[in-house]
């Protein structure tokens, strides 16, 4: 027995002044369902989280895409990446640190897509590991197993972490961000600490929110969600603190983006566009008051009961529409069942007084939210809320278990069984595709690099490396996805045509003059990817067609690649 006399001291023996994240012990009772899991996983901790992060590197390397994503994003990050190094470009659009990365290993590699890709994977890996070391003993051990499983072997998180988007960087400096912010309320307690004491360990946070702004515009909001935490606890000076500790990043970036690259402000960019009806069309005006609350109802009926059950596992990536538990109703019940379960899982957190999960479910809500508010609605894909979907499942599993956690044992075998019904979807939905993509990645490997494209795209990327092996250096191309056609010509430039510009024969031709164009490429590129219904993106036709009715001697056909679903190359003679 210890002696009660013996002073504690302060040597080097001494884990006094250690901080050490608070073990989550959970007010149940002993004979708890909960209780016993959460025991389970405790003893087996090392074992558990050793087979989740093998797991993951496992399904990491049986999910690589060798290949680039046909959306055009993630070449549109090493094309601005490859502009910065070679032009001086600042790549203020969507966000400038991901390019910034990427031309750091441009420099010595140049355009090695298999070396960016792993890169990728690198920080899926270090986000897996903070997401680790910021949850763990922070939450019950039943949910956070069971969401870092989820997480690990998640088949879009997988996915993106072996393409050339955002994703997996802005998922790490998320991840970090908590874990550097869990130690600063540790830290700080309760106590308003005099900045002169404590400024060091507010830089941490700033600097990871800075750097998630500079990946995503939208990030702003972690700067929200930050402020209301402190807020609801009623810290009304560290919210000083925050907003200065980021200032002292942000200043001098904006600064340096002015003076030394005469760019436009990220936050001009980005607005700009998220501003319009039409991002690809900006004679529509501007987005009204009513318009971007339209716009949030849509994109909560489209994300919530489409991408979200789709990214869980829970719905085919086919799905075209949002799930209606009763069709035909004009209210989808289950969006609004789970806004009023996110009302609820709040109520819970707060009542539970749990911190980390209070900022965790705040950075969440305000993320998805304001995307919901902000984006149009055309741009409905998994990954705008992809990288929230980690944290948002553990704020809810944890919501409803806060509720149950003194309930009957039955009660608490309902959430055991939804987190079992996630685990083995999200398993199979991963095991899936990864068969799918096996003999598609032995092929990229092995040097075939468009094996796994549809015949559109193989035709049309095939078009744009005989345009550079064919076509003089500087004959300038109109083409449809530019980016895509950048990096499968060894980086030659290529002008992008977003949208039908007139429909006026003369304003075309006066437009490709302008930027002198001459030449342009008519692809055949499907409007539903995965199959060849005849539908296919016209916007390339419909610039031409005018031009061909008035003038069809100005057209001059040049090549064709592909025999179906073709690709043309005509010549302008102006």
């Amino acid at each position: 027995m210890a002696n009660p006399n013996k002073p504690k001291g302060k040597g080097p023996s001494s884990n006094a002044n250690k901080q050490q994240p608070p073990v989550y012990k959970g007010a149940v009772k002993a004979s708890s369902l909960f209780d016993n899991l959460n025991s389970w996983f405790d003893k087996r901790e090392k074992n558990i989280s050793l087979i989740i992060f093998i797991c993951s590197g496992l399904f990491s390397i049986l999910l690589f895409q060798s290949r680039m994503d046909i959306g055009g994003d993630d070449s549109g990050y090493l094309e601005r990446a490859y502009d910065f190094i070679h032009k001086g470009i600042f790549p203020n659009y969507q966000g400038p640190l991901y390019p910034m990365i990427l031309s750091v290993f441009m420099i010595p590699f140049g355009i090695n897509i298999i070396l960016l890709k792993v890169l990728s994977l690198i920080f899926n890996i270090i986000g897996l590991y903070f997401f680790y070391r910021a949850f763990k003993g922070r939450v019950p051990s039943l949910i956070f197993y069971s969401v870092f499983f989820i997480t690990g072997i998640n088949s879009y998180i997988l996915n993106y972490a072996s393409l050339t988007y955002s994703e997996a960087v802005f998922m790490c400096l998320q991840y970090m961000f908590f874990f550097y912010f869990f130690k600063l309320i540790d830290k700080e307690g309760e106590a308003e600490v005099s900045i002169k004491d404590s400024y060091r360990d507010w830089l941490a946070p700033g600097l990871l929110i800075f750097l998630l702004i500079l990946t995503r515009t939208i990030a702003a909001t972690c700067m929200g969600a930050v402020i209301l935490f402190f807020i609801i606890n009623k810290q009304y000076r560290k919210v000083l603190y925050t907003i200065g500790a980021f200032l002292v990043f942000e200043i001098p970036m904006m600064l340096i983006e002015k003076f030394m690259w005469h760019a436009e402000s990220q936050w001009s960019g980005q607005s700009n566009i998220l501003t319009l009806k039409d991002p690809y069309d900006a004679s529509k005006g501007k987005e009204t008051l009513s318009g971007y609350f339209t716009r949030f109802f849509q994109n909560c009926d489209d994300y919530i009961s489409k991408r979200f059950l789709e990214i869980v596992g829970l719905r085919s990536e086919d799905s075209v529409k949002a799930y209606r538990p009763m069709e035909g109703d004009s209210l989808n019940w289950f969006v609004i069942f789970l806004v009023l379960l996110t009302v609820f899982v709040l109520y819970r957190i707060i009542k539970s007084k749990n911190k980390y999960m209070l900022i965790t479910f705040l950075y969440a809500t305000c993320v998805v939210g304001a995307s919901f508010f902000m984006l149009q609605t055309r741009w409905d894909q998994p990954r705008i809320i992809m990288v929230c979907i980690p944290i948002l499942l553990m704020s809810m599993l944890y919501g409803v278990y806060d509720l149950f956690k003194k309930g009957a044992w039955g009660l608490q075998f309902v959430l055991f069984m939804i987190i079992g019904v996630l685990a083995i979807a999200g398993t199979a939905s991963t095991l899936s595709k990864a068969k799918k993509n096996l003999p598609v990645i032995s092929k990229n490997l092995h040097g075939d690099i468009l094996y796994g494209y549809t015949p559109d795209w193989v035709n049309y990327l095939k078009m744009s490396r005989w345009c550079a092996d064919s076509l003089p250096k500087d004959a300038k191309i109109a083409v449809r996805k530019s980016a895509m056609s950048f990096i499968y010509a060894n980086g030659r430039e290529f002008f992008p045509v977003y949208r039908v510009y007139s429909t006026n024969a003369d304003s075309l031709l006066e437009y490709f003059k302008t930027n002198k164009v001459s030449y342009i490429m008519l692809p055949s590129l499907r409007i539903n990817p995965d199959k060849n219904t005849g539908d296919i993106i016209t916007t390339m036709q419909f610039m031409v067609s005018p031009i061909y009715k008035k003038y069809p001697q100005k057209l001059r056909f040049i090549h064709r690649e592909g025999t179906e679903e073709f690709a043309d190359l005509y010549q302008i003679l102006y």
